[in-house]
């Protein structure tokens, strides 16, 4: 969809090969972004409240839990309050879902996700310490874990007053809600 004039959109941490987004900036430490930069290192450099919406998935399960509050208060201070239409969209692995496909013995679970195993032939337990710690041919690999409960508690210590669930395709922003 085309964005309102002067409607900023950021997407934090797109810049594994996805394709560029119309009117959407990328930020990212991989060069192919439109905004090259380490978010656990550096402000954004965005001025306060100027974002209008802004997208991180699958991104924070790789930032150190050391560097997490400051990248949540960055997009705190970037993204304009609810109030003014700014919305802040996180997507991250959920603790819960694995916990739960663990213990229903759901092999498939993990077989689908999209994860670089350290041992594929694994059973199930070592598929499970796979997925909460991933590994990637570039080093990168998961760090963190989140269910809602972890997710809203952190986004509340940034500032963030309201924090609501949703699902793919299922945001309040029209933006959020196309394929």
């Amino acid at each position: 969809s085309d964005a309102p004039a002067g409607r900023v959109r950021l997407n934090v941490g797109g810049g594994k090969g996805h394709p560029s987004t119309r009117d959407w900036t990328v930020v990212d430490l991989r060069e192919s972004a439109d905004v090259v930069l380490d978010i656990t290192e550096r402000a954004l450099p965005y001025a306060d409240s100027s974002v209008d919406l802004l997208v991180c998935s699958h991104t924070l399960e790789h930032v150190a839990r050391a560097r997490l509050g400051f990248v949540l208060s960055e997009f705190f201070r970037v993204v304009k309050p609810a109030s003014r239409g700014g919305v802040l969209r996180i997507a991250v692995p959920d603790i819960e879902s694995a916990c739960r496909a663990y213990v229903a013995g759901d092999e498939e679970f993990f077989r689908k996700a999209d994860l670089t195993y350290a041992d594929p032939d694994a059973p199930l337990g070592g598929l499970l310490a796979s997925w909460f710690y991933s590994v990637s041919a570039v080093g990168n690999g998961h760090v963190n874990c989140f269910d809602f409960g972890s997710m809203s508690w952190w986004l509340k210590r940034a500032g963030f007053a309201r924090v609501a669930r949703s699902t793919y395709r299922g945001s309040a922003d029209a933006d959020l809600r196309v394929e």
